[in-house]
């Protein structure tokens, strides 16, 4: 009974020494725009997520402004726990600019402002005459729309955000002008 024992024991050591633990699981905030008409007027819908390797969660819609500060550190969030700004680190003009005379801090994101270019031929609501990229008066081209697809995993305007790299890759490219002549040659 004494050896039984000494050997469940050895067994038992052995099969505990073996088990891995499972690696952590490593959680990071996912950034992303939808372009399309929103509820609230808007044409760019911003939304962070986390991402746990597996699953996005935790989805949050935000103000362009809110959008802004989290992404670039200004405020604390899960969805930026190191406050890290992105916008430096990818070289785009956007972040936070304080007024020399009220001492007011506010948020600006050049690229934002093309964003809507993507989808429209025009600006689609009468307070300017600004003209778009899409070959299409409300939403890009077939081509247009397979070159989204193709690059940026965006399937459908209507629906789809671009996310995480696609959403960063994207803001860099609409300041590109050889990128903006290539997308509206897309018929």
């Amino acid at each position: 009974m004494n050896s039984m024992l000494r050997v469940s024991l050895i067994l038992l050591w052995f099969l505990a020494g073996s088990i891995k633990a499972p690696d952590p699981i490593v959680v990071r905030g996912v950034f992303g725009v939808r372009i399309a008409f929103q509820s609230n007027s808007q044409i760019t819908m911003f939304v962070c997520f986390l991402n746990n390797g597996r699953v996005l969660s935790n989805r949050r819609i935000l103000t362009e402004t809110e959008f802004i500060n989290i992404a670039s550190g200004n405020w604390p969030s899960i969805y930026n726990p190191e406050r890290i700004n992105y916008f430096e680190q990818r070289n785009l003009q956007c972040g936070m600019i304080v007024d020399t005379f009220s001492f007011k801090e506010s948020t600006y994101c050049i690229p934002f402002d093309s964003l809507w270019k993507i989808r429209f031929s025009t600006y689609p609501y009468r307070t300017m005459n600004d003209e778009g990229w899409s070959s299409k008066l409300f939403r890009p081209s077939p081509k247009q729309e397979m070159y989204l697809f193709n690059n940026y995993g965006v399937r459908n305007v209507d629906a789809d955000f671009f996310l995480d790299s696609n959403f960063w890759n994207i803001l860099s490219d609409v300041q590109d002008p050889v990128w903006v002549e290539n997308y509206k040659s897309l018929k």
